[in-house]
């Protein structure tokens, strides 16, 4: 008997459904590097997977959490019950006339940087230091700092995004944004597709990319798995004084205030540092906000 030999083109695999929820015991979700059974982890590499997914998660009542690189994640439980979807979209970075890029959601902040420098373009440099994807840093307005007032919307057109069952785009000024946070942020059932970059041309006196790096070398603490900036909002005398201090496996950075350094396989640690800051600031009467995302 002869076997037919099925013929794909590109069109056809990019419909083509992925679903598949396995079980998983991992420790490469977060930046954290801490271990745990997730009950249900897939892969969305194209819309009509984010589909299923979500209709899945409604017929089981279970919660969704859409990742990246996991730069900002703080997995909770040694037992993970949301559906973890690793954002698996093809990566391209399309020029478009006018200094314009068409980026999608699942390439690096630092591929985009890259090909800005070799370029000549003006850019988000600033953000060559986090390790995030541009979904990651669309949703969660990525930017230099409160005082610094810049982010990665000074660079930002228009983002296409997915949501009950259509693919959507919202120009710039369309965009609900805040501090560290936007519409997409903890809402997994829009997912961030690709964005439209506008940027100028500039001229560099110095690599900006090695810049940044040098700049990071000295200010920030990466000896031990962390996940950047863990409060978005928070009294800085009272972390300034939680500097170093340590439970377990876990710390706040001697070297980088609003840091934890985790060497634990677990999120315990890491968990009852946060918990003392919040009540440091309670019982001060302080307000103190997460950046990171707690996940269960």
């Amino acid at each position: 008997m002869v076997k037919a030999k099925l013929n794909i083109n590109k069109d056809d695999k990019a419909k083509m459904s992925h679903f598949k929820i396995e079980s998983l015991t991992l420790n490469n979700l977060s930046h954290y590097k801490t271990q745990h059974h997730f009950k249900r982890v897939g892969e969305i590499h194209n819309i009509d997977d984010l589909s299923e997914y979500c209709r899945w998660a409604e017929e089981n009542n279970v919660k969704i959490y859409i990742i990246g690189n996991g730069s900002n994640t703080l997995f909770v439980k040694k037992n993970i019950q949301t559906l973890i979807l690793k954002n698996k979209l093809d990566k391209y970075i399309n020029p478009l006339p006018n200094n314009r890029l068409e980026v999608s959601s699942s390439v690096s902040i630092m591929e985009v940087l890259k090909y800005c420098y070799q370029n000549s373009l003006e850019s988000f440099y600033y953000l060559a230091s986090v390790p995030a994807t541009i979904g990651g840093a669309l949703a969660m307005n990525a930017g230099r700092g409160r005082s610094y007032g810049c982010t990665i919307y000074d660079f930002v057109e228009s983002v296409t995004y997915f949501e009950n069952g259509c693919t959507k785009t919202l120009q710039n000024s369309e965009i609900v944004k805040a501090y560290r946070e936007t519409i997409f942020t903890g809402v997994h059932s829009k997912l961030i597709l690709s964005v439209i970059f506008k940027f100028e041309l500039a001229e560099f006196k110095e690599n900006p990319l090695t810049s940044r790096q040098v700049w990071a070398k000295e200010h920030q603490d990466n000896i031990a798995p962390n996940c950047g900036s863990v409060f978005k909002t928070a009294d800085f005398r009272i972390l300034n004084k939680l500097k170093g201090f340590s439970i377990g496996k876990a710390k706040f950075s001697s070297k980088t205030t609003n840091w934890i350094l985790n060497k634990s396989r677990n999120s315990y640690c890491i968990l009852l540092l946060i918990r003392l800051a919040k009540l440091v600031h309670f019982v001060t009467g302080k307000e103190i906000a997460l950046e990171i995302i707690e996940i269960d």
